[in-house]
């Protein structure tokens, strides 16, 4: 996957697009929900930025695809991705938004689950801590 910099639109909004992959299918009732609720402002990144995020995203699994078979919720993966986000207050942020999503189409899947999950355990967060966020 390609680098972003630390904390940037581009690297939350990634964050954002691995929620929407992460049961392993694009599902467009999470697509309209973006667009529906304005989550790319919410979160402080462009609607275009984030469009071009998850279009990235889903070129760079591709692209990686066509080499192997690719598991996208792998711990190394996510690690770097987590390690992406430093700022305590934009990783509330994007764990809330990630559950929002995931929601979205009103089933949490196990995807969707193991990325909250590994970034609640990687960043400290609990769901407490999201009324705050």
């Amino acid at each position: 996957m390609r680098a972003y910099p630390t904390n940037s639109p581009e690297a939350l909004g990634r964050l954002l697009a691995m929620a929407i992959l992460a049961d392993g299918r694009l599902d467009n009732r999470e697509v309209d929900w973006l667009k529906h609720h304005d989550t790319a402002s919410l979160v402080g990144v462009e609607r275009d930025v984030l469009i071009q995020v998850l279009l990235d995203c889903c070129r760079d699994v591709f692209t990686e695809a066509e080499q192997e078979r690719v598991f996208l919720l792998e711990d190394h993966r996510l690690a770097r991705l987590a390690d992406d986000i430093t700022d305590p207050a934009l990783r509330k942020v994007a764990l809330s938004a990630i559950l929002i999503i995931a929601k979205s189409d009103g089933d949490v899947s196990e995807g969707e689950k193991t990325l909250l999950r590994f970034l609640m355990q990687r960043w400290g967060i609990a769901l407490e801590d999201l009324v705050t966020a």
